[in-house]
């Protein structure tokens, strides 16, 4: 499996933005930061210590349904836990996270009534690309990885379109840079056996932590940790190559 394809600052109008590109879902997501902004008419959005974070997970082609309102509450609630909001400049005033579904590879894209849980893991990578484009102050970063179980018990990691309309069970879960629990979202027949098992073969995808057998997760060329590192590394040394070369 390839690993997925990430940009920082596409946008040079918002305050933070980045593309992310997940090769076994072909889903692509564009995402976009502005905060910290004024809430005008919001005073009762208003938090007097704390900034008031706002997700919006739009479709490419269509009109946002419950389907982007649910994805939208999973992801605010990670994100609150992350971004640190009573920096200075961010009480009262508000964060805006605008993720947008575009079509990748073979025109993917998530259909009415379709679950959410394999383009979590995209929206969320997105949604931290973005926030660190916009210099967000955080408490940590973290990594997301979708998993699904089939019939015959066998988990596959980033599954594609067709694992997980035949899967017997799909997980999200998502891993802090210190190694904590962040999400866990789950759909289908399960017992807690098979989700031990996912939990480790998650959290060995995203931080590239050893198995029982000693081996490190294969699912990808690196672990997702690595990925979203070097996707920020690349930037910075992009930005300020011009101060390296006069070294």
């Amino acid at each position: 499996m390839a690993d997925p394809n990430a940009s920082l600052s596409p946008l040079s109008r918002s305050d933070g933005s980045a593309t992310y590109n997940c090769p076994a879902t072909g889903v692509q997501i564009l995402g976009s930061v502005t905060g910290p902004v004024e809430l005008p008419g919001r005073r009762d959005a208003q938090r007097p210590e704390d900034a008031t974070l706002e997700v919006l997970v739009k479709p490419g082609t269509a009109q946002s349904a419950v389907g982007e309102r649910h994805a939208e509450g999973i992801l605010r609630t990670l994100l609150s836990r992350v971004v640190l909001g009573r920096e200075k400049g961010f009480p009262r005033r508000g964060v805006v996270i605008t993720l947008v579904i575009l079509g990748g590879s073979g025109g993917a894209k998530v259909g009415r009534g379709e679950s959410y849980i394999p383009v979590l893991p995209a929206l969320l990578h997105t949604a931290l690309l973005s926030l660190l484009s916009a210099a967000v102050p955080m408490s940590m970063t973290f990594t997301s990885v979708a998993l699904a179980v089939t019939n015959a018990n066998e988990i596959i990691g980033s599954p594609s379109s067709n694992d997980c309309k035949t899967a017997k069970s799909l997980h999200a879960l998502s891993f802090s840079s210190k190694g904590h629990l962040l999400l866990n979202e789950s759909q289908g027949n399960f017992d807690f056996d098979t989700w031990e098992l996912v939990y480790e073969r998650a959290y060995s995808i995203c931080s590239g932590a050893k198995g029982e057998d000693g081996d490190v997760s294969m699912d990808g060329k690196q672990n997702l940790e690595s990925v979203i590192r070097e996707v920020v590394e690349d930037k910075i040394h992009n930005e300020y190559s011009w101060a390296i070369d006069a070294v």
